[in-house]
């Protein structure tokens, strides 16, 4: 099994001085995020897409693009609108990085909570 020493990754990011989109990769990671689903939500910071523009710009199946918009949109990740153009469309983009970290800190406290209930067991 591979060890990830998540900790240490971001204590160098942050010692670094680096790139605090970085340090967010990192632990979301840590949370069992896929590359490509960090990668989708990058993608949807700059721009707001259709599936089929993220198909093209990834080069990745429709059918993966969904499987990923699906667990960032349930995350709360990303955002889904409709927009007319000659057929009605669905248009993602991501929400911004402050509100996405919100979510995340969230996430972390639950998890510690559920870590503290199982040790006062």
């Amino acid at each position: 099994m591979v060890k990830n020493n998540y900790l240490e990754d971001i204590e160098n990011a942050l010692k670094d001085k680096g790139d605090p989109e970085e340090v967010f990769n990192i632990i979301l990671t840590f949370l069992n995020f896929k590359s490509v689903e960090i990668g989708i939500y990058r993608l949807l910071l700059k721009t707001s897409m259709t599936i089929k523009e993220m198909q093209e710009r990834l080069g990745i199946s429709e059918r993966s693009i969904r499987m990923h918009i699906k667990r960032l949109e349930a995350e709360g990740f990303i955002t889904k609108s409709v927009e007319q153009g000659i057929r009605l469309k669905y248009v993602y983009r991501s929400v911004q990085v402050q509100e996405a970290w919100e979510r995340v800190d969230q996430k972390i406290k639950n998890i510690l909570n559920e870590v503290t209930e199982a040790i006062g067991s």
